[in-house]
């Protein structure tokens, strides 16, 4: 890939430097500290993580799995009730939601330059 010149460098340093300096941006990353912090959560997302793995290995060799799907739905639910991750995740898609639309504005730009 060329490198980018430097006016279109320097845009997207502003445009990083602005996202990192949002207030979602900023909460979010805070309750991603957080959650890294407690080690029990980090254990139980690992954890979940771990059946997720089994789950889809059981369901692929046709294996009944209804006993670990309601084990991970009820360690699921106990997860993402915790005020720590659910603001995390309440967060997280507020972020995501401010990327997709930087991501639409630059596109809408980009298609006006080639129309």
């Amino acid at each position: 890939m060329k490198k980018l010149n430097k006016e279109v460098k320097e845009k997207a340093e502003a445009l990083n430097h602005w996202i990192l300096n949002q207030d979602v941006v900023i909460e979010f990353q805070k309750y991603e500290r957080l959650i890294h912090e407690h080690a029990e959560l980090v254990e139980l997302e690992n954890e979940l993580k771990d059946m997720q793995k089994r789950i889809v290995q059981l369901k692929h060799h046709g294996v009944d799995c209804d006993d670990v799907l309601q084990e991970y739905s009820k360690k699921k639910k106990s997860f993402d009730e915790n005020p720590l991750v659910y603001n995390y995740l309440a967060y997280k898609q507020e972020v995501n939601d401010l990327i997709n639309q930087i991501q639409n504005d630059i596109n809408r730009q980009l298609k006006k330059k080639i129309d």
